[in-house]
């Protein structure tokens, strides 16, 4: 495949226009709220214990976060497509992240206070200051949870879980698991770190799964679907598809017509009545 064939693929199918819209989507998202809009200034008393926990460093620092929701599915992709031999396009790691951005920016305009809120403020660092007015929701469990839905859903699909069992069920079903499981220990370790509340955690992972599922369906069928492994077709590959679905079907209407008609002639050379009553079969001996 040419240069010449990847561009035109990329803009006959939709595809360019999807990324070309879902960067212009994260764009906004990371510069209007928070820095032309401004997170609401809460109420709070200075003897407020809820807002005094000590100051914690974070288990899963932002490097380490972006090395999980990003380098991690791209790793798992490759992975699966050498093993499978098919270099598949995974188009729904690219609606998730606007989707998760949008949420998680928008709403974190409320500017709920975090645990350690009154001890942040005794360090004098502005840029913390600020942050800690990002309690709600966690920014860390909604990423977390948009990528490694993302990940567990494909793996469904492409190992066959749910319309094809194997010996190895339950092995398979402990790997498409393993991502939610690093997701909840990264959603857990906030909560530890007194970085939030559990409500500002949960509402975190509930946005980032649903915008992580909404992105998997948008592209894939259903986890149940025979070609679960396979995505979406668009553009002039769906035309084919549909147009070979139609003289499929009609082939194997056509067929069964054939067959009915040659049962029916069978049945009247059977039951037809001789001229003595007796039927054909039965005048031949049969």
């Amino acid at each position: 495949m040419t240069v010449g064939d990847v561009a035109r693929f990329f803009v006959v199918e939709g595809y360019l226009w999807d990324w070309l819209t879902a960067g212009a989507c994260i764009a906004v998202n990371l510069v209007i709220p928070g820095e032309v809009v401004k997170p609401l200034k809460r109420y709070y008393e200075a003897t407020d214990s809820t807002l005094a926990y000590p100051y914690h460093e974070s288990t899963v620092p932002s490097l380490a976060l972006y090395l999980l929701v990003f380098v991690l599915p791209a790793v798992v992709f490759a992975v699966i497509a050498l093993i499978k031999r098919s270099a598949g396009f995974v188009d729904c790691s690219r609606s998730s992240p606007p989707q998760t951005t949008g949420f998680k920016r928008w709403v974190n305009l409320v500017g709920c206070l975090r645990p350690s809120w009154l001890t942040v403020l005794k360090l004098n660092d502005p840029s913390e200051a600020d942050e800690a007015r990002l309690s709600y929701p966690s920014g860390h469990s909604a990423y977390m949870f948009f990528s490694m839905t993302v990940v567990s859903l494909y793996l469904v699909g492409k190992l066959e879980l749910l319309h094809r069992p194997s010996q190895l069920l339950f092995l398979k079903a402990v790997l498409v698991v393993a991502p939610l499981a690093l997701a909840t220990f990264v959603a857990v370790s906030r909560i530890a770190d007194y970085k939030h509340n559990p409500a500002d955690v949960n509402a975190g992972c509930y946005i980032g799964m649903a915008c992580g599922a909404f992105a998997y369906f948008l592209n894939y069928p259903s986890l149940f679907d025979p070609t679960s492994g396979l995505p979406k077709r668009r553009g002039a590959a769906a035309e084919r598809a549909a147009a070979a679905h139609r003289a499929a079907a009609a082939a194997t209407a056509a067929n069964q017509l054939g067959m009915d008609k040659a049962v029916d002639e069978e049945l009247q050379a059977i039951y037809s009545p001789a001229p003595n009553g007796i039927g054909a079969r039965a005048r031949r001996g049969g």
